[in-house]
């Protein structure tokens, strides 16, 4: 972790106490609870991943400047997770947000999401078709991967067929019938075929799924068995071989990046 005095700055300049990204990040934390609790209740494995592992190692909690929060599981465990808030009929702290939930939610990963609040990220529109907009989680699913390149195939067309596409039509009518037939165009017909290919060789290199618009590697021997670290003073699953994982990310991600040349995501929300 980095200094104490050091991360002390860092948080009066970015998430005070009071500021609104604080209250956010806070809510993100309960969520993250929440969900803890209802994955050891179902025997569901998942690691804290991305930049919220990177807070946990470097920050002790949040990236100052953060709002948003990943987390990952491996595909038997998604399913699991998915049959699991099946059976509780919605009945639980969180949305969980899949396509089967939302219908036009079209990301090929899960987001849980906070019935009391309205998030808008300035970045996209597509998310105003959404039904559930609150604050968010990413559940990224890993997968055995051994191409780079199918990886990048798949993220091209989903962004170009579905993300890109989908923002520029104005027509509820056509949106709604070029999405059903794009969607089953991609997710399973190609998709699935790309998937197999990708399947081909190594089992121990792992990538999000396909479409997702992540390549970088991870292996299966840096993740499990899984270990725990504290993250704003609660204990959270962590892949056990952190270090290497996280290099593999970002490099010497111990390295601050300059504060003048971080960009802050730039939202509207409201909380309640």
């Amino acid at each position: 972790m980095i200094d104490k005095q050091i991360q002390q700055e860092l948080r009066l300049k970015f998430n005070p106490d009071e500021s609104q990204l604080r209250q956010h990040q806070l809510r993100m934390l309960k969520m993250l609870c929440d969900f803890d609790a209802f994955c050891k209740s179902n025997d569901i494995q998942y690691w804290l991943t991305s930049g919220t592992l990177l807070g946990a190692v470097r920050h002790g909690g949040f990236i100052p400047w953060d709002d948003d929060a990943d987390i990952g599981m491996l595909r038997k465990d998604y399913k699991k997770l998915k049959l699991s808030y099946s059976k509780t009929k919605g009945n639980t702290k969180f949305i969980l947000q899949t396509r089967k939930t939302d219908f036009y939610y079209f990301a090929p990963y899960a987001k849980i999401r906070d019935t009391n609040s309205i998030i808008k990220e300035d970045n996209t529109n597509v998310d105003l078709l959404y039904k559930y907009r609150g604050i968010f989680i990413d559940v990224f699913i890993f997968e055995p991967s051994s191409s780079k390149w199918i990886a990048k195939i798949s993220s091209v067309l989903h962004n170009r067929l579905l993300l890109h596409a989908l923002s520029k039509i104005k027509s509820d009518t056509f949106r709604s019938v070029y999405y059903r037939g794009m969607y089953v165009f991609l997710y399973k017909f190609v998709i699935p075929i790309l998937k197999n290919l990708s399947t081909l060789g190594p089992r121990n290199v792992l990538r999000h799924t396909l479409g997702s618009g992540f390549i970088k590697k991870r292996y299966y021997e840096d993740i499990f068995p899984l270990s725990t670290l504290s993250f704003e003073g609660k204990e959270f699953p962590v892949p056990h071989n952190y270090d290497k994982y996280l290099r593999g990310l970002y490099g010497d991600y111990t390295i601050l990046p300059k504060i003048d040349s971080i960009e802050k995501h730039t939202i509207n929300l409201k909380m309640w």
